[in-house]
Protein backbone atom coordinates (compact mmCIF):
# COMPACT_ATOMS: atom_id res chain seq x y z
CA UNK A 1 0.00 0.00 0.00
CA UNK A 2 1.18 3.47 -0.62
CA UNK A 3 2.97 5.50 2.54
CA UNK A 4 -0.43 7.75 3.32
CA UNK A 5 -2.59 5.06 3.42
CA UNK A 6 0.07 2.98 5.70
CA UNK A 7 0.25 6.31 7.68
CA UNK A 8 -3.62 6.41 8.09
CA UNK A 9 -4.44 2.88 8.73
CA UNK A 10 -1.42 3.03 11.52
CA UNK A 11 -3.28 5.94 12.80
CA UNK A 12 -6.30 4.08 13.28
CA UNK A 13 -4.85 0.83 14.69
CA UNK A 14 -3.25 3.43 17.40
CA UNK A 15 -6.56 5.23 18.47
CA UNK A 16 -8.21 1.82 18.73
CA UNK A 17 -5.95 -1.29 20.04
CA UNK A 18 -7.11 -0.46 23.57
CA UNK A 19 -11.02 -0.89 22.78
CA UNK A 20 -11.90 -3.62 24.16
CA UNK A 21 -15.48 -3.60 22.85
CA UNK A 22 -13.72 -3.54 19.19
CA UNK A 23 -13.26 -7.32 17.91
CA UNK A 24 -11.51 -6.90 14.88
CA UNK A 25 -10.08 -3.96 12.21
CA UNK A 26 -9.41 -5.37 9.10
CA UNK A 27 -8.28 -3.37 5.67
CA UNK A 28 -9.82 -5.30 2.40
CA UNK A 29 -10.34 -4.74 -1.24
CA UNK A 30 -7.34 -3.70 -3.35
CA UNK A 31 -5.78 -1.13 -1.18
CA UNK A 32 -4.72 -3.84 0.90
CA UNK A 33 -2.30 -5.20 -1.57
CA UNK A 34 1.26 -4.05 -1.82
CA UNK A 35 3.06 -2.05 -3.83
CA UNK A 36 -0.12 -0.01 -5.38
CA UNK A 37 0.06 3.46 -6.47
CA UNK A 38 -2.04 6.16 -5.29
CA UNK A 39 -4.58 6.22 -8.26
CA UNK A 40 -6.86 9.42 -9.04
CA UNK A 41 -9.45 7.64 -6.90
CA UNK A 42 -8.52 5.53 -3.95
CA UNK A 43 -11.53 3.68 -2.29
CA UNK A 44 -10.05 2.48 1.13
CA UNK A 45 -12.29 -0.03 2.87
CA UNK A 46 -12.02 -0.40 6.69
CA UNK A 47 -13.94 -3.54 8.11
CA UNK A 48 -14.78 -2.71 11.82
CA UNK A 49 -16.28 -5.41 13.46
CA UNK A 50 -17.72 -4.96 17.28
CA UNK A 51 -19.29 -7.15 20.26
CA UNK A 52 -22.02 -4.79 21.13
CA UNK A 53 -21.89 -1.90 18.67
CA UNK A 54 -23.60 1.06 20.35
CA UNK A 55 -23.66 5.05 19.14
CA UNK A 56 -20.65 6.09 21.59
CA UNK A 57 -18.66 3.87 19.07
CA UNK A 58 -19.92 5.14 16.14
CA UNK A 59 -19.02 8.64 17.56
CA UNK A 60 -15.54 7.93 18.20
CA UNK A 61 -15.36 6.80 14.89
CA UNK A 62 -16.76 10.03 13.05
CA UNK A 63 -14.89 12.06 15.36
CA UNK A 64 -11.29 9.70 13.78
CA UNK A 65 -12.29 10.41 10.52
CA UNK A 66 -12.68 14.26 10.96
CA UNK A 67 -9.46 14.45 12.33
CA UNK A 68 -8.07 11.99 9.19
CA UNK A 69 -8.84 14.10 6.94
CA UNK A 70 -7.94 17.73 8.51
CA UNK A 71 -4.33 15.93 9.04
CA UNK A 72 -3.81 14.04 5.40
CA UNK A 73 -5.76 16.43 3.35
CA UNK A 74 -3.43 18.80 0.98
CA UNK A 75 -3.37 20.51 -2.71
CA UNK A 76 -3.07 17.54 -3.91
CA UNK A 77 -5.16 14.96 -1.98
CA UNK A 78 -8.65 15.22 -1.22
CA UNK A 79 -9.73 12.99 1.77
CA UNK A 80 -13.07 12.38 1.89
CA UNK A 81 -15.63 9.44 3.99
CA UNK A 82 -18.41 7.18 4.55
CA UNK A 83 -20.22 5.41 6.67
CA UNK A 84 -22.61 3.93 4.19
CA UNK A 85 -22.45 0.34 3.24
CA UNK A 86 -23.05 -0.48 -0.54
CA UNK A 87 -22.09 1.18 -3.91
CA UNK A 88 -20.77 4.78 -3.26
CA UNK A 89 -18.17 6.84 -4.40
CA UNK A 90 -17.58 10.19 -3.18
CA UNK A 91 -14.68 12.65 -5.09
CA UNK A 92 -13.46 15.46 -3.55
CA UNK A 93 -12.26 18.64 -5.66
CA UNK A 94 -8.39 17.36 -5.78
CA UNK A 95 -6.29 15.77 -8.23
CA UNK A 96 -6.33 12.60 -6.52
CA UNK A 97 -8.85 11.54 -3.28
CA UNK A 98 -8.70 9.25 -0.80
CA UNK A 99 -12.35 8.12 0.29
CA UNK A 100 -12.23 6.48 3.65
CA UNK A 101 -14.73 3.91 4.17
CA UNK A 102 -15.53 2.62 7.38
CA UNK A 103 -17.64 -0.53 7.12
CA UNK A 104 -18.83 -1.23 10.63
CA UNK A 105 -20.67 -3.61 11.72
CA UNK A 106 -21.80 -5.42 14.83
CA UNK A 107 -20.90 -8.86 14.81
CA UNK A 108 -24.57 -10.42 14.66
CA UNK A 109 -25.39 -7.53 11.71
CA UNK A 110 -21.89 -8.17 9.72
CA UNK A 111 -23.18 -12.06 9.98
CA UNK A 112 -26.87 -11.02 9.08
CA UNK A 113 -26.04 -8.19 6.39
CA UNK A 114 -23.23 -9.13 4.56
CA UNK A 115 -23.59 -12.16 2.11
CA UNK A 116 -21.14 -15.68 2.28
CA UNK A 117 -19.93 -14.10 -1.07
CA UNK A 118 -18.14 -10.92 0.71
CA UNK A 119 -17.61 -12.25 3.98
CA UNK A 120 -15.47 -15.10 2.03
CA UNK A 121 -13.34 -12.36 0.35
CA UNK A 122 -12.59 -10.59 3.57
CA UNK A 123 -11.81 -13.21 5.75
CA UNK A 124 -8.67 -13.69 3.16
CA UNK A 125 -7.72 -10.15 4.61
CA UNK A 126 -4.87 -10.09 7.54
CA UNK A 127 -6.20 -8.01 10.46
CA UNK A 128 -4.82 -4.35 11.23
CA UNK A 129 -5.84 -5.37 14.68
CA UNK A 130 -8.09 -7.84 16.87
CA UNK A 131 -9.25 -11.08 15.42
CA UNK A 132 -8.92 -12.35 11.90
CA UNK A 133 -12.00 -12.38 9.99
CA UNK A 134 -12.50 -16.36 9.77
CA UNK A 135 -12.58 -16.66 13.74
CA UNK A 136 -15.40 -14.88 13.74
CA UNK A 137 -16.91 -16.44 10.56
CA UNK A 138 -15.16 -19.06 8.85
CA UNK A 139 -15.61 -19.92 4.91
CA UNK A 140 -14.17 -23.09 3.98
CA UNK A 141 -15.57 -22.42 0.36
CA UNK A 142 -18.31 -20.56 -1.57
CA UNK A 143 -20.69 -22.24 -3.78
CA UNK A 144 -22.81 -21.61 -7.03
CA UNK A 145 -25.96 -21.47 -5.31
CA UNK A 146 -24.37 -18.74 -2.94
CA UNK A 147 -24.72 -16.49 -6.37
CA UNK A 148 -28.48 -16.51 -6.03
CA UNK A 149 -28.37 -14.59 -2.58
CA UNK A 150 -30.94 -11.89 -2.23
CA UNK A 151 -28.19 -9.62 -0.94
CA UNK A 152 -25.31 -9.15 -3.89
CA UNK A 153 -26.29 -12.02 -5.86
CA UNK A 154 -27.66 -12.12 -9.24
CA UNK A 155 -31.23 -11.80 -8.12
CA UNK A 156 -30.10 -8.15 -6.49
CA UNK A 157 -27.65 -7.25 -9.75
CA UNK A 158 -30.51 -7.44 -11.97
CA UNK A 159 -32.46 -5.27 -9.89
CA UNK A 160 -29.92 -2.71 -9.89
CA UNK A 161 -29.32 -2.59 -13.50
CA UNK A 162 -32.84 -2.84 -14.33
CA UNK A 163 -34.14 -0.15 -11.92
CA UNK A 164 -31.38 2.11 -11.61
CA UNK A 165 -31.55 1.83 -7.93
CA UNK A 166 -29.96 0.69 -4.84
CA UNK A 167 -30.20 0.57 -0.86
CA UNK A 168 -27.22 1.82 1.48
CA UNK A 169 -27.36 0.21 5.20
CA UNK A 170 -25.82 2.97 7.44
CA UNK A 171 -25.09 1.41 10.98
CA UNK A 172 -26.80 3.86 13.75
CA UNK A 173 -26.10 1.60 17.01
CA UNK A 174 -27.01 -1.86 17.48
CA UNK A 175 -29.62 -0.64 14.56
CA UNK A 176 -29.22 -0.10 10.78
CA UNK A 177 -30.80 2.77 8.83
CA UNK A 178 -31.83 1.50 5.24
CA UNK A 179 -31.80 4.65 2.63
CA UNK A 180 -32.81 3.63 -1.25
CA UNK A 181 -31.28 5.81 -3.46
CA UNK A 182 -31.26 6.12 -7.06
CA UNK A 183 -27.90 5.33 -9.57
CA UNK A 184 -27.38 7.90 -11.85
CA UNK A 185 -24.65 8.58 -14.47
CA UNK A 186 -21.01 7.24 -13.25
CA UNK A 187 -22.54 5.80 -10.69
CA UNK A 188 -24.75 3.71 -12.65
CA UNK A 189 -21.80 2.90 -14.84
CA UNK A 190 -19.76 1.76 -11.49
CA UNK A 191 -22.73 -0.33 -10.19
CA UNK A 192 -22.93 -2.23 -13.90
CA UNK A 193 -19.03 -3.04 -14.20
CA UNK A 194 -19.21 -3.81 -10.23
CA UNK A 195 -22.34 -6.83 -11.10
CA UNK A 196 -20.02 -7.74 -14.34
CA UNK A 197 -16.83 -8.20 -12.65
CA UNK A 198 -17.66 -9.51 -9.31
CA UNK A 199 -19.82 -12.03 -10.69
CA UNK A 200 -16.98 -13.38 -12.86
CA UNK A 201 -14.75 -13.22 -9.67
CA UNK A 202 -17.23 -15.33 -7.58
CA UNK A 203 -18.02 -17.76 -10.31
CA UNK A 204 -14.26 -18.64 -10.59
CA UNK A 205 -14.05 -18.86 -7.01
CA UNK A 206 -17.37 -21.22 -6.43
CA UNK A 207 -15.58 -23.29 -9.38
CA UNK A 208 -11.39 -22.90 -7.83
CA UNK A 209 -11.53 -21.72 -4.64
CA UNK A 210 -10.01 -18.62 -3.49
CA UNK A 211 -8.05 -16.06 -5.48
CA UNK A 212 -7.47 -12.59 -5.38
CA UNK A 213 -9.03 -11.05 -8.99
CA UNK A 214 -6.70 -10.04 -11.36
CA UNK A 215 -6.79 -9.71 -15.33
CA UNK A 216 -5.70 -13.74 -15.77
CA UNK A 217 -8.94 -13.92 -13.91
CA UNK A 218 -10.98 -13.15 -17.33
CA UNK A 219 -8.94 -15.08 -19.53
CA UNK A 220 -9.77 -18.07 -16.62
CA UNK A 221 -13.96 -17.30 -17.05
CA UNK A 222 -13.43 -17.29 -21.11
CA UNK A 223 -11.55 -21.19 -20.66
CA UNK A 224 -13.90 -22.27 -17.47
CA UNK A 225 -17.38 -21.19 -18.85
CA UNK A 226 -18.38 -21.19 -22.74
CA UNK A 227 -20.93 -18.72 -22.76
CA UNK A 228 -21.63 -16.28 -25.96
CA UNK A 229 -20.14 -13.23 -24.17
CA UNK A 230 -17.82 -15.03 -22.05
CA UNK A 231 -15.29 -12.27 -23.26
CA UNK A 232 -17.46 -9.30 -21.90
CA UNK A 233 -16.04 -9.35 -18.44
CA UNK A 234 -12.89 -8.60 -20.20
CA UNK A 235 -14.77 -5.60 -22.21
CA UNK A 236 -16.16 -4.30 -19.11
CA UNK A 237 -12.25 -4.30 -17.43
CA UNK A 238 -10.95 -2.08 -20.42
CA UNK A 239 -14.60 0.37 -20.17
CA UNK A 240 -13.89 0.66 -16.43
CA UNK A 241 -10.67 2.03 -16.96
CA UNK A 242 -11.87 4.39 -19.24
CA UNK A 243 -14.47 5.55 -17.19
CA UNK A 244 -12.24 6.50 -14.15
CA UNK A 245 -9.60 8.27 -16.68
CA UNK A 246 -12.66 10.70 -17.39
CA UNK A 247 -14.30 8.98 -20.41
CA UNK A 248 -17.92 10.35 -21.20
CA UNK A 249 -20.21 7.56 -22.17
CA UNK A 250 -23.05 8.56 -24.79
CA UNK A 251 -26.61 8.06 -23.99
CA UNK A 252 -25.95 4.67 -26.81
CA UNK A 253 -22.87 3.40 -25.07
CA UNK A 254 -24.56 3.35 -21.82
CA UNK A 255 -27.81 1.65 -23.45
CA UNK A 256 -25.58 -0.69 -25.09
CA UNK A 257 -23.95 -1.37 -21.85
CA UNK A 258 -26.60 -1.92 -19.60
CA UNK A 259 -28.11 -4.59 -22.39
CA UNK A 260 -24.91 -6.69 -22.67
CA UNK A 261 -24.71 -6.75 -18.68
CA UNK A 262 -28.15 -7.87 -18.65
CA UNK A 263 -27.72 -10.53 -21.26
CA UNK A 264 -24.05 -11.47 -20.06
CA UNK A 265 -25.80 -12.04 -16.23
CA UNK A 266 -28.89 -13.87 -17.87
CA UNK A 267 -26.15 -16.33 -20.00
CA UNK A 268 -24.68 -17.01 -16.34
CA UNK A 269 -27.72 -17.96 -14.64
CA UNK A 270 -28.51 -20.64 -16.94
CA UNK A 271 -25.02 -22.12 -16.92
CA UNK A 272 -25.05 -22.42 -13.69
CA UNK A 273 -28.08 -23.51 -13.17
CA UNK A 274 -28.08 -26.11 -15.94
CA UNK A 275 -24.21 -27.43 -14.92
CA UNK A 276 -23.22 -26.63 -11.29
CA UNK A 277 -27.02 -26.90 -9.29
CA UNK A 278 -28.07 -30.23 -8.50
CA UNK A 279 -31.33 -31.55 -6.43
Amino acid sequence: MTKIINKISNEIVERLRDDKNLLSLTLVGSSSNYPKKLNEFNDIDFVFIYNNLKRADIKRLKYIQKSLEEKYSSNKIGITHTFKIGPIKIISKKPKTIMLHFLVYSKNNYLKYESNLTRFSFQHHSPLCGKHLNKINSLKKVNFQDLFNDIDGIPAMKEWIVKKKGTYIEPIGRDVKFTDFELKDKQYLEVIFYCVLNLTMNMERAKRGYFKFNKNTLNQFESDFPLELNDFPSEIFLLKDKLRKGHNFSLKELDNIKDKSLKFISQCELIIKENYLYD
